[in-house]
C-alpha cells in the first residue's frame, strides 16, 4: 500500500513541476478506464465464443441426416427417420418390444445430436494430427535418449528362435520343451 501511495506523490510532484495536470484525481481515473476497458474485453470474448457456439450447433442442424440419433429439449430421445423441407425432422422412439412411435418436431427443439458439422470434424482431425504428432515427437526423444534415431533402429533378426540351440547344444538335440510353440 505504501507504494501507491509513494507513486501516487512522486506523480503529483512531476505534475506539479510540469506546470499542471490532473493533480491528485488522475489515479480514480486510471482506475475507471482500466476497469471498462477489462469489462470491455471481456465482454467481447465472450461474445466471440457465444457466437461460435451457436454457428457449431447451426452446423450440426443442418449435418442431420436419417439415422442420426437426437435428444430434444423435452427428453426425447430418437433416431432421425427422414428431414423435411419445412425445418422439421421425423424422429423414431420406443422399441420393437414397447412399440415404436414417430413424433415430427422442429429442428430448432433438439439438444443433441451425434451429426458432425463441418467445423467439428475439421476440429477433430487437428485434434488426431496434434497427438500424432505429440506421439512422434515422444517416440523421437526416446530413440535420442537412448541415442538412436527412427532409421538407426536395429532390425528384427529374420532368423526363428527355433533354429537357434543353446550352447553345447546342436539343434537336433535341443529340448523340445525350451522350443516356442507355434499357434495354428
Amino acid at each position: 500500500m505504501d507504494w501507491i501511495a509513494l507513486l501516487a506523490e512522486t506523480a503529483d510532484d512531476a505534475t506539479d513541476a510540469a506546470g499542471g495536470g490532473f493533480g491528485e484525481n488522475w489515479l480514480p481515473i486510471v482506475l475507471i478506464v482500466g476497469a471498462v476497458l477489462l469489462i470491455a474485453v471481456a465482454f467481447i470474448f465472450a461474445n466471440r465464443k457465444s457466437k461460435q457456439r451457436q454457428k457449431e450447433y447451426e452446423e450440426q442442424i443442418e449435418a442431420i441426416r436419417p439415422g442420426n440419433k437426437v435428444k430434444t429439449t423435452g427428453g426425447i430421445c430418437g433416431i432421425v427417420v427422414e428431414v423435411c423441407d419445412d425445418n422439421t425432422i421425423i424422429i423414431e422412439t420406443g422399441s420393437e418390444a414397447s412399440g415404436k412411435s414417430y413424433v415430427k418436431m422442429d429442428t430448432q427443439c433438439l439438444y443433441q445430436t451425434d451429426a458432425k458439422g463441418p467445423t467439428q470434424i475439421a476440429r477433430e482431425e487437428a485434434e488426431a494430427r496434434r497427438k500424432a504428432e505429440k506421439e512422434a515427437k515422444a517416440a523421437a526423444k526416446e530413440a535420442a535418449k537412448n541415442g538412436k534415431t527412427q532409421d538407426e533402429a536395429p532390425a528384427q533378426d529374420e532368423t526363428p528362435a527355433q533354429d537357434e540351440a543353446p550352447a553345447g547344444q546342436s539343434a537336433e538335440n535341443a529340448d523340445p520343451a525350451s522350443e516356442p510353440k507355434k499357434d495354428k
